[in-house]
């Protein structure tokens, strides 16, 4: 019984981790989207 629990709780810690893995890929390919179309007037420096 611990062993099956214990193997479901490493599935779901794989699977958070890989949605993260995603999220972040997700934002930064964004990020690059958005500043690819912001205009040096838009930019405060």
């Amino acid at each position: 019984m611990g062993e099956i629990i214990a193997k479901w709780l490493i599935g779901i810690e794989i699977l958070l981790f890989l949605a993260a893995v995603i999220a972040v890929i997700f934002l930064v390919f964004r990020r690059i989207k958005i500043k690819k179309k912001e205009t040096f007037e838009k930019r405060d420096n």
